[in-house]
């Protein structure tokens, strides 16, 4: 599936109560069956769900009130309960006992060039959409996200740009959401504000970050509910599958064997391949070797969430301002460009 007609951008602009209005009438059915969705895969009732949303509430509220505003307006606009999008948001904590999926990193050191392909289950795939924010006081943004979320992966006018991989722990998980952080990351002008706003975070997700910026820099930060760990990263191709790499403790390779083989597979491939160029990372993340551990990965039954495999593949230019994506798992599909100044309607 590649037709922009079912791949929306949506242009939020004004303060945070505008941009949360914006983003809940634009996307407002695809955010009720967002709901939907979710809620079968956190297995708990409405009213339980609420519960440990409003854990969530206060935290986010805490660490930035105008991504609470956010929230609340989206919510109102889409004639829904806030609550559901605090749990939205905060989805990745609900979820940090599932076993990871197969999400891919990838970025070519000294490049503006960043990118992966993002796994999860089937139905995410028709509910996907770009967002561009405009605003005074930040640098512009473009990221994919799901409705409702309001952060994830993208790049913005700063050149700063972040991916990420769901990593699994059987930890609690109540800190500044990841999404939250992503965010913030791309609200930031800087690898160095963006280290600034990791701090502030504090501990409390399970997930891994690789942030780089227009110059080639970056890092890659692995949180570990109360613990995180950077990446010494010295290599050609810096590459993050869904295992934590820098600590031992959480190395299980039985339980990480699918993960262990596309960051084998991805290292050969990175290899094999130059220049490192755009096409040579749609390239690597493309590949179909070892259909059940594939980088490309075409949907299959996986407990215990249902059918997950790659729901698009995207790179992003921090120099040039773009996306390249590609919904869905055809790894002979065409990549859509957007630019971080394109502005299309929202197709519902």
């Amino acid at each position: 599936m590649n037709n922009p007609a079912e791949l929306p951008l949506v242009t939020l602009t004004g303060n945070a109560k505008s941009r949360g209005e914006q983003h809940g009438t634009a996307l407002k059915e695809r955010i009720h069956q967002m709901t939907q969705v979710y809620g079968e895969f956190f297995g708990r009732s409405a009213g339980d769900i609420f519960e440990i949303a409003k854990h969530f509430k206060p935290v986010i509220a805490d660490f930035n009130a105008d991504y609470a505003v956010e929230i609340e307006a989206i919510a109102g606009a889409a004639d829904i309960d806030p609550l559901w999008i605090y749990a939205l948001n905060a989805r990745s904590e609900f979820l940090s006992y599932v076993p990871a999926t197969e999400c891919t990193v990838l970025h070519f050191d000294g490049t503006p060039l960043l990118g992966q392909n993002w796994d999860w289950e089937e139905r995410l795939e028709p509910l996907i959409s770009l967002i561009r924010i405009e605003r005074d006081d930040a640098p512009s943004v473009l990221m994919m996200t799901e409705p409702g979320i309001i952060g994830k992966i993208g790049l913005n006018s700063a050149g700063l740009g972040v991916c990420f991989n769901f990593l699994h722990i059987n930890k609690p998980t109540r800190g500044v959401p990841i999404h939250i952080l992503l965010r913030a990351i791309l609200d930031a002008h800087s690898l160095t504000e963006a280290r600034d706003v990791i701090k502030r975070a504090g501990n409390g997700r399970s997930a891994n970050i690789m942030v780089a910026d227009k110059t080639g820099s970056r890092f890659d930060m692995e949180f570990a509910a109360d613990e995180k760990f950077e990446i010494d990263d010295k290599g050609d191709v810096l590459i993050h599958t869904n295992h934590y790499m820098d600590s031992d403790m959480y190395k299980v390779p039985a339980s990480y064997a699918n993960s262990i083989i596309r960051f084998d597979r991805a290292g050969d491939l990175a290899s094999e391949h130059t220049p490192r160029d755009r096409k040579t990372m749609e390239k690597m993340l493309s590949d179909t070797e070892n259909p059940n551990n594939a980088i490309c990965q075409t949907y299959r039954q996986r407990e215990p969430l249902g059918q997950m495999g790659t729901v698009c593949s995207l790179t992003m230019d921090l120099v040039a301002g773009n996306m390249e994506i590609r919904l869905g798992n055809d790894a002979q599909g065409p990549f859509e460009h957007i630019a971080l100044s394109e502005v299309r309607a929202a197709a519902e």
